[in-house]
């Protein structure tokens, strides 16, 4: 589990996310970061949630940009080196690529799963170890993810309710 403190962070010179109370993201669970282009989601993931994840060894994290067509390009490089065969044309591809490795692995560790603008998540249903999803998208919303709202209240700052 992660507990993010309530507080106010600075994100950069002239904006920033107030946590209004404590977020949990919890093993087992999917959470929907909700909010308008430019409220602050991205810099959320990148400012607070990666930083708090770096280091440990007690997880694994699976990070997808925004872009994604731009990471395709990388990873099917490292897919014709390393697997040759394993086609990469979509996002839910690179899902089964990362996947493929985790799988492969003889630990229980669980997976914090964080994709920033995702397209299409497919996470196998199949995947025997816990997982943590956290993401965001202007696409589609998953029924069971708990929402994280991101509202703007200025152009200065969006506060976080979750």
């Amino acid at each position: 589990m992660i507990t993010l403190p309530a507080g106010k962070r600075d994100i950069w010179p002239g904006f920033s996310l107030s946590i209004e109370r404590p977020l949990r993201f919890e093993v087992g669970e999917s959470y929907f970061l909700k909010g308008a282009n430019g409220s602050g989601k991205s810099s959320f993931i990148h400012q607070i949630l990666l930083p708090e994840l770096e280091g440990r060894t007690d997880l694994y994290v699976l990070c997808l940009q925004q872009q994604m067509h731009l990471q395709l390009y990388a990873l099917r490089a490292q897919a014709a080196i390393f697997k040759p065969g394993f086609a990469i044309r979509s996002e839910e591809d690179v899902w089964r690529y990362l996947w493929q490795d985790l799988a492969a692995r003889q630990d229980d560790l669980p997976v914090y799963v964080i994709a920033d603008e995702a397209y299409n998540l497919d996470i196998p249903k199949d995947m025997q170890r816990p997982i943590c999803l956290i993401y965001s998208s202007h696409r589609y919303q998953l029924e069971e993810a708990q929402i994280v709202e991101f509202v703007q209240n200025s152009p200065q700052e969006t506060v976080i309710y979750g």
